[in-house]
């Protein structure tokens, strides 16, 4: 009988820590915010980049220039300064970290 309890009590919390899982990734889908700026510095081989975004209403940011880390190196590819680029943020372990990045029309 007590194995039986073990057995069910496993699988319950086996299938709540799956459902965790999913809603955990749809959260982070749900809170990648968009911005925009001009590329002022890359430093490719630190994995950031000096941004003057502007205002970003969804974080309550007014424009300003500020160093961010990118969640892949790659993000940087073809990036350099003086691009107006369209980027999108995620909440990293340290900070906002940038997981998408490409040019926009000047």
């Amino acid at each position: 009988m007590k194995r039986m309890l073990w057995l069910g009590l496993f699988g319950i919390i086996g299938m709540g820590v799956s459902g965790i899982g999913l809603a955990a990734a749809d959260n982070a889908a749900a809170t990648a915010v968009s911005a925009t700026g001009v590329v002022v510095q890359v430093k490719a081989d630190e994995g950031r980049v000096k941004i003057n975004h502007d205002p970003i209403p969804a974080l309550k940011w007014p424009g300003m220039t500020m160093f961010f880390r990118v969640k892949d190196q790659a993000v940087l590819a073809g990036i350099a300064a003086g691009d107006k680029v369209r980027f999108e943020l995620e909440k990293g372990a340290t900070g906002m970290v940038i997981t998408r990045m490409e040019k926009a029309a000047k």
